[in-house]
């Protein structure tokens, strides 16, 4: 058993006092090429994740319906400056010039295989109160191929706190949601405010529909948002964990 909820949780909030930043680096792997891309991610971000500047946590996550791109990685950092210095590229050319010799060529393989996938992708800063805004379920375990469910919108208004009223809470109070909550745009293209919801298996994110939630809070939501708005679900497929990357589920390294 690798679960160790306690150990993860400790991990992912190591950067959650008061209010600190994610970013959302996007990539257009082919639907294909995703289980190869997954595999060489894992590799590189072990073999260059120490190298790498300071951040929190990382989570891998690849499209599972709704409109989007089809991988997303969404890392904690405590400031904005550390998302600055969180630099991949140089990592990777530290990690080269630190191996022996006889071990470059290889790694040099993985890297023309890997760099590819980056290309064109794109990033945005969003800043989170993990502490106010958010909210996690007792049973979260970040060690499985749960579903994350992202929602983009525009918004002048105080939609955030009404969604958590509206959604967040009352599912995590039925026993239904992992944890949910919301951010504003900081920097890069993205929306206004996004929210999202993190469900076990789809059985589960089915059985949320059945929540009745605030109705109030709903109409005021709907009364704070305007214009189009986009919903995209995507699995879990690893996280970072003590300085490597993690494959997500039973019996995975």
């Amino acid at each position: 058993m690798k679960t160790l909820k306690l150990m993860i949780a400790l991990m992912f909030t190591l950067t959650l006092s008061a209010q600190s930043v994610y970013n959302l680096t996007y990539l257009d792997v082919p639907i294909q090429e995703i289980g190869k891309f997954v595999q060489l991610h894992n590799t590189i971000t072990d073999m260059t994740v120490e190298k790498r500047g300071d951040f929190g946590s990382e989570f891998l996550f690849t499209h599972f319906q709704g409109s989007g791109p089809n991988v997303v990685i969404w890392t904690n950092y405590a400031t904005v400056e550390d998302v600055y210095n969180d630099e991949r590229v140089n990592a990777i050319g530290a990690t080269w010039e630190a191996l022996p010799e006889d071990e470059r060529g290889e790694f040099e393989d993985l890297v023309r295989q890997y760099l590819p996938y980056w290309t064109g992708h794109s990033d945005e800063i969003r800043t989170v109160d993990y502490e106010k805004n958010v909210l996690f379920s007792e049973d979260m375990d970040w060690d499985t191929n749960f579903l994350i469910l992202l929602m983009d919108y525009s918004t002048t208004g105080e939609a955030g706190p009404a969604f958590n009223n509206w959604i967040t809470k009352p599912q995590v109070e039925a026993g239904v949601l992992l944890s949910g909550g919301f951010s504003t745009h900081l920097s890069g293209a993205g929306s206004d405010l996004q929210v999202w919801s993190l469900y076990p298996d789809m059985m589960t994110y089915a059985k949320s529909f059945s929540v009745s939630g605030d109705v109030e809070a709903r109409k005021a939501f709907f009364g704070a948002v305007g214009g189009s708005h986009t919903d995209t679900m995507y699995r879990n497929q690893g996280y970072t964990n003590g300085g490597k990357f993690n494959l997500s589920g039973p019996n995975r390294e």
